[in-house]
């Protein structure tokens, strides 16, 4: 079976007396294209930061394509393209200057593609940074992340502050041209129906730790939430597998479960509920859920 390109074994990072991650395991597989969810402050940026030592682990252990990412980080970024949400350039530089000095930092830069790249993008190559737009920076970051023809693609809420045409163009060009050549995208976003539409896996982390990882066609076939009715009061207390919250009034609860087969369904009937109907959910409501159910839930009012 083949290594996974990335490995974060026991991963926890302290910055003074605040955890920002703690006890992090978490494995992306070759080829697989992994969406990290969580709300700011949840430890994606700080994860993604220590795989490519631009922080050091507290304790833990982070590898990329079998590269340890303290000891063997030069190699490391080499073999990896890495776009933040603010790219580090020289806003001094023109944008064919600032492509020029990042190749030298590359063995397998592909001036052919970062040309056609250039040009599909329709970016002045004789223009500087500092004159260009926002959406215009972020396009020369994605040429600059992409001509090394990296087999892992790291990508920290790069479109965050475009418009949604530019945002669409962005993730799609970006994620299928490594995925053409077999590579492997991590990437974090907060614009979750953008992520439901391209990544095959998702891994959701609350204050720092791993709440919830799958592909996403398991999680939406197995995350819903039951509308249930009862012809008197709903009771006090609800217990069926894979609770993860319930809202309720009167007659009726709203409850939201991981792993739903249809046994939860039938418990509900058994214990008296007069109806059960079971409703999908789309990728940002299932991250609502299960971020707003850690430990409430038997909920409250609806």
């Amino acid at each position: 079976m083949e290594a996974p390109a990335i490995v974060i074994e026991h991963f926890t990072k302290r910055f003074g007396s605040r955890s920002a991650v703690a006890d992090l395991s978490l494995e992306v597989p070759r080829g697989a294209v992994l969406g990290l969810l969580g709300q700011n402050g949840a430890g994606k940026s700080t994860t993604i930061k220590t795989l490519l030592n631009l922080y050091r682990p507290t304790s833990g252990r982070l590898a990329v394509l079998g590269l340890d990412s303290v000891r063997q980080s030069i190699e490391l970024r080499r073999r990896v393209g890495y776009l933040p949400e603010e790219p580090s350039c020289y806003k001094w530089m023109t944008v064919d200057e600032s492509v020029r000095f990042n190749a030298a930092f590359f063995p397998n830069w592909d001036k052919a593609l970062a040309d056609d790249l250039l040009k599909k993008l329709e970016l002045p190559r004789d223009r500087k940074l500092r004159e260009l737009s926002r959406g215009m920076q972020a396009k020369v970051g994605l040429v600059i992340a992409l001509a090394p023809r990296p087999e892992v693609l790291i990508l920290d809420d790069p479109t965050s502050g475009l418009d949604a045409i530019v945002r669409r163009e962005f993730l799609e060009a970006m994620i299928a041209n490594v995925q053409a050549e077999g590579g492997t995208v991590l990437f974090s976003t907060h614009l979750l129906h953008e992520m439901e539409r391209v990544a095959d896996e998702v891994a959701i982390l609350h204050h720092g730790r791993l709440l919830l990882r799958d592909s996403l066609e398991r999680l939406k076939a197995a995350t819903k939430k039951l509308r249930v009715v009862y012809p008197d009061r709903v009771p006090g207390r609800i217990e069926i597998p894979g609770l993860l919250r319930v809202v309720r009034n009167t007659h009726q609860a709203l409850i939201t479960v991981g792993g739903y087969d249809g046994r939860q369904a039938e418990q509900l009937r058994a214990a008296g509920a007069e109806s059960v109907e079971a409703l999908d959910l789309s990728l940002e409501e299932i991250f609502v859920e299960a971020v707003q159910g850690q430990g409430q839930a038997q909920g409250g009012p609806a």
